[in-house]
C-alpha cells in the first residue's frame, strides 16, 4: 500500500443468464489486481445488476458514504469501506469488522482516474443480457419521473430481471398512504411482470414506461399489489439477493 495514487479498476466476473442461480459478480481491481481474492479468498462482492448503476455505490460524492464490500457465504461481511472525497483525491477507508480488534487500512486515487473508471464499468455492459438491460432501463425512466410518482404517491421499489427468465421483466412500486397524522405511510407494494423480446432494450423500456404512465399505475392492467391471503413475492417473485447488498450506502 505504498504506491500513491493507486490505479482503481472495476472488474465484471460474468454469470450465464441461463442459470437462475448465477448473478454477475462486481470485483474491485487495486493496481490491476482484485485484492479481494488476494486479502479475502472465498469471499463475494456485489451484484454487478445492482452496483453498476448511474449514481451507484462505487460513485463518491462530497458526502462520506459506507458499503459492504464483501461478505463470506454465511452472509458476514468481510469487508466494510468508507468511500469519501478530499479534493482531487478518493479515499477508501477498509474496515475489517470481525475480530475483536478491527484491522483498518485505506487507499487513495486520483478522482479523475477512479471517477472515468467508474463511468465506463457503468457504460460497458457485455456481461448483461436483454431482460436485465430493459429492466435496468425501464427503472432508470422511472426514477426520472419522480414529480409523476408523487401525483400517485408512489415510488420505484425496483425492476429486475430475474436470472434464469430470459424472456420476462419484473417491476414493483411501493404504494404510500396520507395517515391521519399528515404523514406518508406505506401500505404495500404494486408489481407488474411483462415480456421482453430481442427488440432493443431501451426501446422496450421506453414503451413500458409509457404503458405504466399513462394513468394511475395502479389500474394497469396485470398490476397486482399485496394482499392478506398472498403477498406480491408470492405472486410477482422476489428480486434475487447476491453477494453484499450495499445496504449502507443505500
Amino acid at each position: 500500500m505504498s504506491t500513491y495514487p493507486h490505479i482503481f479498476g472495476i472488474d465484471v466476473i460474468p454469470s450465464d443468464p441461463r442459470d437462475r442461480h448465477g448473478n454477475p459478480e462486481v470485483r474491485p481491481l487495486i493496481d490491476g489486481s482484485d485484492f479481494i481474492k488476494q486479502e479475502y479468498d472465498g469471499a463475494v462482492c456485489g451484484d454487478a445488476l445492482r452496483w453498476l448503476l448511474p449514481d451507484g455505490p462505487f460513485s463518491v460524492g462530497e458526502v462520506p458514504h459506507e458499503v459492504e464490500m464483501a461478505a463470506w457465504c454465511c452472509c458476514r461481511s468481510a469487508l466494510d469501506v468508507e468511500m469519501r472525497r478530499e479534493g482531487d483525491t478518493v479515499v477508501w477507508v477498509c474496515k475489517e469488522p470481525d475480530g475483536s480488534a478491527p484491522n483498518r487500512y485505506e487507499y487513495r486515487f486520483d478522482a479523475g482516474q477512479y471517477d472515468a473508471e467508474v463511468a465506463r464499468a457503468t457504460r460497458e455492459r457485455k456481461w448483461e443480457w436483454p431482460s436485465a438491460a430493459v429492466a435496468r432501463e425501464l427503472e432508470g425512466i422511472l426514477l426520472a419521473h419522480r414529480a409523476w410518482l408523487d401525483t400517485w404517491t408512489c415510488e420505484v421499489d425496483q425492476a429486475w430481471a430475474t436470472p434464469g427468465v430470459l424472456d420476462e421483466v419484473r417491476l414493483s412500486l411501493r404504494n404510500y398512504v396520507l395517515q391521519p397524522d399528515g404523514a406518508w405511510g406505506s401500505v404495500g407494494r404494486i408489481g407488474i411482470v411483462r415480456p421482453v423480446t430481442d427488440e432493443d432494450p431501451v426501446l422496450q423500456a421506453e414503451r413500458l414506461a409509457r404503458e405504466i404512465m399513462a394513468g394511475d399505475p395502479r389500474t394497469v392492467d396485470g398490476m397486482r399489489a399485496d394482499a392478506p391471503d398472498t403477498s406480491l413475492a408470492g405472486r410477482l417473485g422476489s428480486p434475487p439477493e447476491f453477494g453484499p447488498s450495499s445496504y449502507k450506502w443505500r
